[in-house]
């Protein structure tokens, strides 16, 4: 079977922004986006030196390979209107299980790059981990060496353990940055600067990086200092929403210390 040498675009959002950046860099060439937002898929198209189109009819027939990065909530239905048979298609979704390719009459897989994405933000599409997935051995090699040239880590990982993934990448990414945010807006109402949490935030991240996250827990949860907590609570008293996250996070930290003694 011969390698991925061109690719259609199907969806112009940010995943689709970034990974058809990586793959033109890297000599993969985009022969069109497809979108149904006309305004998106120009331009993007104009960006990777394509062409683009709004309509699934017009979608060119004899790419090496379909990528559909679109919402979850869309993929099903864009993929009834999509009548190129035998195609090669994959998704790029972290929580959807590559059997929704299944019974199209598709040769199918998955291109799940694990990172969060803006299409004004650039990033190092090369550090990206890649999560590949496929029909069989034959197509999964072929995806394989695609996910080498644009990534230094590329892993074969099955539709379960990338559910796991996602549910994952949303504690640390998605909800972290909601308390960032918490955190910036508690920061505003005293006139302070959230740049005053950054040393911390760096040390915590560096941390991680060496360390189980469970055994460098710091905090009055972990130690277990009702008093600290308290005196916390009372002072979010105007924001009930807060508190709440604030008691529930707590709890959840100190159940858990007591797992880790346990184990």
């Amino acid at each position: 079977m011969k390698p991925i040498k061109t690719v259609i675009l199907i969806g112009a959002g940010n995943v689709a922004t970034h990974l058809g950046m990586a793959l033109k860099t890297n000599g993969i060439e985009v022969l069109q986006v497809y979108s149904r937002t006309g305004k998106s898929a120009a331009a993007l198209a104009q960006k990777l030196d394509s062409y683009c189109t709004t309509d699934v009819n017009k979608i060119l027939p004899h790419a090496d390979l379909y990528i559909f990065s679109v919402t979850d909530g869309a993929l099903e239905d864009l993929l009834n209107e999509f009548t190129i048979e035998n195609a090669f298609v994959v998704h790029t979704s972290g929580s959807l299980d590559m059997n929704i390719l299944k019974n199209r009459n598709l040769r199918y897989g998955v291109l799940y790059p694990l990172q969060t994405f803006s299409k004004k933000v650039k990033i190092s599409f090369s550090n990206i981990p890649l999560c590949i997935e496929a029909q069989d051995d034959e197509h999964l090699m072929l995806l394989m060496k695609l996910g080498r040239k644009i990534s230094r880590k590329v892993e074969h990982i099955t539709s379960p353990q990338r559910e796991a993934l996602h549910i994952a990448a949303v504690f640390a990414c998605n909800f972290t940055n909601h308390l960032f945010a918490i955190a910036d807006e508690i920061l505003e109402k005293e006139k302070l600067s959230f740049e005053l949490l950054q040393p911390l935030l760096d040390e915590t991240l560096r941390k991680v990086k060496t360390h189980k996250p469970a055994d460098v827990q710091t905090g009055p949860a972990v130690r277990e200092d009702h008093a600290i907590m308290q005196k916390h609570l009372e002072k979010l008293s105007a924001l009930p929403a807060y508190q709440k996250i604030y008691n529930f996070i707590s709890q959840s930290i100190m159940e858990s210390k007591g797992k880790n003694q346990k184990s």
